[in-house]
């Protein structure tokens, strides 16, 4: 009988053993990113930034999709601060970076030209951080490979806080 305890021990202890050893996971393992970040990653050129919403401004009764940037003569000095993100650059890199070549100060004026991105909360969102480390969070309007929509939100000096989508292209 005394041999019989002390086996059923072992035995006991070595099936707790096998358990926890085969529930244990991997935590090295990087988790799976999604198909977007290679449709992300990568150069872009910003196309416009459009009007997310109807508007009126002026008096005038402003589309969704209209572009701000053809507007922006009529925006006054507030203009120019479009206008000079025409030829803006972006560049998402697969290591996480972010650099954008243009001006920034409007439209991304948290992130500002370098820093970290990812995708956020499943993947719908558009994280950039800033090397200072502020979140500027941008819901992704479209994504493919070819085309980058994001939404933004602009406060125009002088004028209004407007709901524009930022327009890339590769």
């Amino acid at each position: 009988m005394r041999n019989f305890i002390p086996g059923k021990i072992l035995l006991l202890l070595a099936g707790a053993h096998l358990f926890t050893v085969s529930c244990k996971k991997n935590r090295d393992t990087a988790p799976q990113k999604s198909e977007k970040y290679s449709l992300v990653t990568g150069n872009w050129q910003q196309k416009d930034i459009v009007f997310a919403v109807p508007v009126k401004l002026g008096g005038q009764n402003i589309p969704a999709g209209t572009s701000i940037i053809a507007l922006a003569p009529l925006l006054g000095p507030a203009g120019a601060l479009f206008t000079c993100t025409k030829t803006n650059t972006y560049k998402f890199n697969t290591d996480g970076n972010f650099v954008i070549d243009g001006c920034t100060e409007l439209i991304l004026p948290k992130a500002g030209n370098a820093g970290t991105w990812k995708l956020d909360i499943h993947d719908a969102v558009f994280l950039l951080t800033s090397q200072k480390g502020d979140n500027d969070p941008h819901w992704i309007e479209n994504v493919s490979d070819s085309t980058l929509d994001l939404s933004i939100t602009v406060t125009i000096p002088g004028v209004a806080t407007a709901p524009l989508v930022l327009k890339l292209k590769k």
